[in-house]
């Protein structure tokens, strides 16, 4: 009768320090450009045989949810700061960017963590009915995947002010996401969304000559009510989308959900945060609905452990504990972030950006992947150029998508 217990005990154990360990991981990934997230997870299964001799499997699907929840909280910090995004962020650097100019770079941050741990919180509570959610537009729009994302580009380009110039965009970054996602590229991602969000967005800010103005550190976060509901409840219409379509990143569903009502800024970068946490986690919910991964942590996640009430729950529990670590923490590295960094030649910074950014496009992607990214920040210059929406460029990823379900 007391093994039980004991054993109760022991794996308490193991997934408290899991998940401390994944916070410490989702640090590294989320302040590092270009080492993701499932990049670890993909590793961790190819090593399960190995790690199972030493802990149990349950442990190593508890690092991984946490490393998960933290890396969104923590990629805020370049997103913002440096204008390197992670993939899931890309949609989030112009309005970043724009708080930071204007000396609330830490604001955006914050803004980021409250909508990535209002995004967990109802990601928990509403999961099992998402399950239901899930399930129910899945079987609905199974058929109809190609005529709904149709919809989805229709509407974004009919809800711009300039529909044109809009369509146009969306027609060439289309173009070049069909290209891209054909060659032989072990990460197209990177130099692409790289290109279009990133450099594009560091050499426009060079060529205004903008500087970084000291920082404020605001104690007290003024939040416009509405949008910030708002903001948290399309990261989970959001997390939904991409549970659901295939080939629906965080940053196209950002882009999508964002269309349909005025958030702003403010708005936008609370669904930013929102989405990135809540995605993760009604990915699970997804797999529960659907049996279909959309993502690779959640494949590593399903494929070491049996999804159980009992598993999930931990699952969950790992995922709220990591959320309120990381969100300290975030805050506390951005801040540091916020008081050194104007300190620096803000020209020099960019340039630099830009190079780290090539060196790592160039490690992971060869030349091939450095024509990819001169060619994206070509196309991402557009939008700032024709003074229209650069939510338009996630067509690279929205045309790719529709053909692959056609």
């Amino acid at each position: 009768m007391l093994l039980e217990p004991i054993a109760a005990a022991t794996l308490a154990l193991w997934l408290i320090v899991a998940i401390i360990a994944g916070i410490i991981a989702g640090i590294v990934t989320g302040l590092t450009p270009g080492i993701h997230v499932n990049l670890v997870a993909a590793v961790l299964v190819a090593a399960a045989p190995a790690l199972a001799m030493m802990t149990p499997l349950l442990a190593v699907c508890a690092f991984i949810v946490a490393m998960s929840i933290a890396h969104t909280f923590l990629d805020t910090i370049p997103s913002v700061f440096l204008g390197a995004p992670e993939s899931d962020k890309a949609m989030g650097v112009l309005p970043g960017h724009r708080y930071l100019l204007r000396g609330n770079g830490l604001m955006a941050v914050k803004l980021c963590v409250i909508g990535g741990i209002a995004g967990s919180l109802l990601a928990t509570v509403l999961f099992l009915p998402v399950t239901w959610i899930v399930a129910a537009i899945y079987a609905l729009a199974r058929s109809w995947l190609a005529w709904v994302l149709i919809a989805f580009g229709a509407f974004s380009v009919w809800k711009d002010a300039k529909p044109l110039w809009s369509f146009v965009i969306l027609a060439l970054s289309g173009t070049l996401g069909l290209v891209v996602l054909r060659l032989p590229l072990a990460d197209p991602l990177l130099p692409m969304l790289s290109g279009l969000f990133g450099i594009a967005t560091l050499l426009y800010s060079i060529n205004e000559n903008q500087d970084i103005p000291p920082q404020r550190d605001e104690r007290r976060t003024e939040l416009d009510t509405a949008k910030t509901w708002w903001g948290g409840i399309l990261g989970i219409a959001g997390g939904i989308i991409t549970s659901v379509f295939p080939g629906i990143s965080a940053a196209l569903a950002s882009a999508l959900v964002s269309r349909t009502r005025r958030l702003g800024d403010h708005g936008f970068l609370i669904l930013l945060g929102s989405l990135g946490s809540a995605g993760f986690i009604l990915s699970l919910a997804g797999w529960l609905a659907i049996e279909k991964a959309r993502n690779g942590t959640t494949a590593a996640i399903v494929s070491l452990v049996a999804t159980t009430p009992f598993t999930v729950s931990v699952m969950l529990g790992a995922g709220l504990g990591a959320t309120g670590i990381a969100a300290i923490l975030t805050i506390r590295m951005g801040r540091s972030a916020a008081r050194w960094l104007p300190r620096l030649p803000y020209r020099w910074t960019c340039s630099g950006v830009i190079l780290l950014v090539i060196a790592i496009v160039g490690v992971r992607t060869g030349w091939l992947g450095l024509g990819v990214l001169a060619v994206s920040t070509a196309v991402g210059l557009l939008p700032a150029a024709l003074k229209t929406a650069r939510a338009q460029a996630m067509g690279c990823l929205l045309l790719p998508t529709i053909a692959l379900v056609w």
